[in-house]
């Protein structure tokens, strides 16, 4: 039987928690958060809406109700709002609600895999990982599917074909230094070559892609939710799937103690193997840049 928890269901952690209940990806389904009575209203919601579609139990539930969960996904931490006057300021903030959330996955019994959300995710999934001591491949950041989900957007309206005709993906930083793996683009099965111009204007689209929907709906929700729940999917079905994922890195990409963004197949285990793809000297060098920005943006929130 499989279970899966969801800790943090404000608006973003409730459409994971919709989406892998609309897909039946487990039997049992627990949503934790501090604000009880949230998390009651949404598992009665949720379950709610699948009386003619599956069986999933959905109920509200804290952390001892998580036992032998296969998947637990975490979305608790604290966005930017005008309050937060700075961007160090909201990294302690979350970086101390990691910490109580990882104190806790510590104490769960069982053999699962955590699917860390809290931004900014690279760094909240490294402390993540540091924080519970658990394996590399069983504590992933989920953030370069929906960056590749971008790319593919913006690529889709360039060449003006169906965006399933598109194969293209972003690695690194899920950030201002992401890398969009320009030189393995396909389109329709062919590869595809860009000027810098292209590949500058392509890359400004991006960077705004997120804050355009913000700035008109307050947060980016359904394409995080999908593509977490496509991560949670390759996990429990054990679909030995390549994703982009924020994974833990020990000398891969000539870069170690960092999470970032890179291919891996996703199994039943979490993390079953890192792909290094061969990149382009600038792809590399931005790829490296934005290593070098986490573990700095780190080392200031450890030294705060």
């Amino acid at each position: 039987m499989n279970k899966i928890t969801v800790i943090g269901v404000g608006n973003l952690g409730s459409c994971v928690a919709y989406e892998i209940a609309n897909r039946g990806l487990a039997e049992e389904l627990v949503l934790v958060d501090v604000y009880r009575e949230l998390a009651e209203g949404n598992a009665a919601d949720i379950e709610q809406s699948l009386a003619f579609r599956n069986n999933v139990k959905v109920f509200p539930g804290d952390y001892s109700d998580a036992d032998g969960s296969d998947v637990i996904v975490v979305t608790a931490g604290k966005p930017r709002t005008p309050d937060v006057k700075s961007r160090m300021e909201l990294l302690d903030v979350n970086r101390r609600i990691i910490k109580d959330v990882a104190s806790n996955l510590r104490k769960i019994k069982g053999d699962f895999v955590i699917i860390t959300l809290t931004n900014p995710v690279d760094i909240m999934n490294f402390l993540m990982w540091k924080y519970t001591g658990f394996d590399r491949s069983k504590v992933i950041g989920s953030a370069g599917m929906l960056d590749s989900s971008r790319f593919r957007g913006a690529l889709s309206k360039k060449f003006n074909v169906p965006v399933l005709d598109v194969n293209a993906y972003v690695i690194g930083e899920h950030g201002e230094n992401q890398v969009p793996v320009f030189s393995r683009v396909k389109v329709r099965g062919k590869k595809k070559t860009f000027t810098a111009k292209e590949q500058d204007e392509i890359m400004n689209e991006l960077r705004n892609s997120a804050l355009n929907v913000i700035s008109k709906k307050g947060a980016t929700i359904f394409a995080p939710s999908n593509n977490t729940a496509n991560l949670v999917q390759a996990v429990i079905r054990n679909e030995d799937r390549m994703l982009i994922c924020s994974a833990i890195l020990k000398g891969e990409y000539r870069t170690k103690d960092v999470s970032i963004g890179v291919p891996v197949i996703i199994g039943r285990c979490g993390v079953e193997k890192i792909l290094e793809w061969e990149l382009k000297d600038k792809e590399e060098k931005a790829f490296l840049k934005g290593a070098e920005e986490i573990k700095k943006a780190t080392a200031e929130l450890s030294n705060s």
